[in-house]
């Protein structure tokens, strides 16, 4: 389908960091490969140099994207997708099998720590099954004890091995968690027949009972990460839809959940550039037909979204006050600075009591002193300011990398992620220790 200019440079550039995130992973599969392998190491190199070298022989085209003139109207821009990136996306995908062989998909220790913040225990009841965690495809890499020892019924699932050390691409790990409390939960039962109720008055026999259930689990992944999810689900949705034809999320997801961002009084420029790019994407009314979805309507997007407030309580939700923590971490990400803590005031506030008090006979150091004392920022926080990080400099990152040459752009971009991810997990690893020793203190 023709996409808007702002989603062609995001889904160019999630292709872009898939390939980057594959030849990372060759890296650290190169000494086992070598000793054990040496031709399929080799030939592993040459697939990801020919997928490099196939984006970028669109470079032409795909810089067009970056030109803003008049014949660019800002309701569609008519870009269509080029079949060789289609290709690409193919190969990645058959690539990624190879290394699931190759590379175990163990839980990263930060992994653990961002679900042990995202998924409370407290709505877990009994699920009857076993702990597992699944590599890309559904296809189980190893079965695990309990991943996740207090949530030990819980199914963590669809985890690309591309996404194994990127604290960004965790969010689809709540998947299965929001799938039990949806199944658990007779208020969404509920509000699911009514929903498919609505929708058959409405002549919307395109909207099934998998596509509703769909939708109210991402409403309950929203309520649970916050606009990270939405970026998240936008980011696999747009990828997918592109080179799978399917564009059901775009038409009737994405409308309920930037919904519950405004319900969750979630605002960001980033969330309404994506929502406005999503929305001039679509097309015009009079030449949808009838076979394509319209949104719900608002009133019974009011009552998802209150049907799963009462699942997850307000304690146990990414809240307004994180959502702003989130947005003044985002600078850190691009300074390279830790995002695991932050004073309790700012440092001009501690330096006027300084000067308004040092003068004093009582004076005492210790109470300025107590004014830097900081807080922790939990993994929630810490991986929704690298998501708006991500997509503010998303762009600028393709820009580069499509007027670069081929090996300095891709080595660029590898850096880039590479030290991303462990400014990312380092925070959520700092963190946690700052935590545990304000518990034990």
């Amino acid at each position: 389908m023709p996409m808007q200019k702002t989603f062609l440079k995001f889904m160019v550039f999630e292709l872009v960091e898939r390939i980057a995130r594959f030849r990372l992973l060759l890296s650290d599969c190169d000494d086992f490969l070598h000793e054990s392998a040496p031709s399929l190491a080799s030939s592993l190199h040459r697939e990801a140099d020919q997928l490099e070298e196939q984006l970028l022989s669109q470079k032409v085209t795909l810089n067009k994207l970056f030109n803003d003139t008049a014949s660019a109207s800002s309701k569609q821009t008519g870009f269509a997708l080029d079949s060789n990136l289609e290709g690409i996306y193919k190969r990645l995908n058959e690539l990624s099998r190879i290394l699931i062989q190759l590379k175990p998909l163990d839980i990263e220790p930060e992994t653990l720590l961002f679900l042990k913040d995202a998924l409370p225990t407290e709505l877990i009841k009994d699920a009857g099954e076993q702990s597992v965690f699944l590599s890309e495809e559904g296809q189980s890499n190893e079965t695990l004890t309990s991943p996740l020892p207090q949530l030990p019924n819980v199914l963590l699932d669809s985890l690309s091995i591309l996404q194994r050390s990127n604290p960004l691409g965790w969010m689809g790990l709540t998947q299965s968690y929001s799938r039990h409390l949806l199944e658990n939960a007779s208020s969404l039962e509920s509000l699911k027949l009514d929903l498919l109720k609505s929708e058959k008055k409405r002549h919307q026999t395109q909207v099934t009972e998998q596509l509703v259930e769909s939708l109210l689990q991402h409403a309950l992944n929203l309520r649970l990460l916050g606009p990270a999810y939405y970026f998240h689900a936008l980011a696999e949705a747009v990828f997918t839809a592109a080179f799978t034809k399917d564009e059901s999320f775009l038409h009737f997801t994405e409308p309920a959940l930037f919904f519950g961002l405004n319900h969750q009084n979630f605002t960001h420029k980033s969330l309404v550039i994506l929502h406005e790019a999503c929305e001039r994407s679509k097309p015009s009314q009079d030449k949808a037909g009838a076979d394509v979805l319209l949104p719900l309507p608002e009133e019974m997007l009011a009552n998802v979204f209150r049907a799963v407030e009462k699942v997850i309580p307000a304690k146990y939700a990414f809240q307004e006050k994180q959502m702003e923590r989130a947005i003044q971490l985002q600078d850190r990400v691009s300074q390279g600075v830790l995002l695991s803590s932050t004073p309790m005031y700012p440092v001009e506030e501690v330096a006027e009591n300084l000067n308004a008090n040092r003068s004093k006979a009582d004076f005492s150091i210790y109470e300025p002193l107590s004014m830097m004392t900081e807080y922790p920022h939990t993994p929630r926080e810490i991986v929704n300011a690298g998501w708006l990080h991500k997509i503010e400099r998303t762009p600028v990152w393709l820009y580069a990398i499509l007027n670069e040459d081929r090996e300095e752009g891709f080595e660029k971009v590898m850096e880039l992620l590479s030290y991303q991810d462990h400014l990312l997990r380092k925070s959520i690893e700092v963190s946690e220790v700052h935590r545990v020793l304000l518990c034990n203190a």
